[in-house]
């Protein structure tokens, strides 16, 4: 089971920068960046509630469920 996190999509949807997304959320830029490199294997409830609330978007949009092959 593999579940992937779209922050940079959703993130360059909405136009708005690391930094821009880190200020407004308060969630320190190199987080955000890890995030959005795939570098990161758990985001905390509190940390995806912040993204969502500036991105205006549901955990379900950023939390993304991939099959793996057999």
């Amino acid at each position: 089971m593999a579940v992937i996190i779209t922050l940079k999509d959703i993130r360059k949807k909405r136009e708005l920068s690391q930094e821009k997304l880190a200020i407004a959320s308060g969630v320190f830029v190199s987080y955000i960046q890890k995030i959005d490199q795939n570098a990161i294997r758990r985001v905390s409830l509190d940390v995806l509630d912040k993204l969502c609330k500036v991105l205006d978007c549901d955990v379900s949009d950023l939390l993304v469920y991939v099959k793996e092959v057999a």
